[in-house]
């Protein structure tokens, strides 16, 4: 993929963009599943290599909560995780329901299922929204969650994954509630002729 080590301030500013978009749609749909105004926000765009998304967290022994979900059509292919550290998801799911979770870990199927509901939207919204721009339908997955060292969660799928794709997109993503707020980290893992394709579609060089 030709692409330099950074990219282009207008390719950024574009993909900024599209997140702001998803993420004012996600706004709906997370005020409408948790019956009260939650704002989301990209507070952060960039484009890195596959290699380094473990330094975005403490090392591949990260406990994080990762909800992830693969895009596709006939010649488009992506998959988007929404990923937080242990902290934060603890965070939003009290920011969420009210209450702290009934488990520290986050293994009781309740807060799994926060979180996975979350994701779903924050990711499906992304989706819907990288396919109004490439005029194209994106189908996805059923969304899956996984709770455990980050390594373990990434590892087999970034092996896959790096056989196609060389980068990732990442958006740092705000939740807010009141003057509440948690961070996560929405990533989006295109085939290389993937992200090429949303670039061209968007009209950035």
């Amino acid at each position: 993929m030709n692409l330099p080590n950074r990219p282009s301030y207008l390719r950024i500013d574009a993909l900024k963009e599209l997140g702001n978009i998803g993420a004012a749609h996600a706004v709906t749909g997370l005020s409408e599943l948790l019956k009260k105004r939650i704002d989301v926000s990209i507070t952060n765009v960039d484009v890195i290599p596959l290699q380094i998304i473990y330094n975005l967290f403490n090392g591949p022994e990260s406990m994080v909560s990762v909800v992830y979900i693969e895009g596709y059509s006939e010649d488009f292919k992506g998959m988007m995780f929404l990923i937080f550290p242990h902290p934060e998801a603890l965070k939003l799911i009290e920011l969420a329901t009210g209450k702290k979770p009934r488990d520290e870990n986050i293994k009781d199927e309740y807060s799994l299922s926060v979180l996975k509901e979350i994701g779903n939207i924050m990711c499906g919204c992304y989706l819907n929204t990288l396919s109004t721009f490439l005029k194209r339908s994106l189908m996805h997955s059923v969304p899956q969650i996984s709770n455990d060292m980050l390594g373990a969660v990434m590892d087999s799928i970034l092996v896959d994954l790096s056989l196609e794709s060389d980068y990732a997109l990442v958006l740092e993503t705000a939740f807010t509630l009141d003057k509440d707020e948690c961070k996560g980290f929405l990533f989006f893992v295109p085939t290389s002729q993937s992200l090429e394709t949303i670039f061209n579609a968007i009209g950035v060089d």
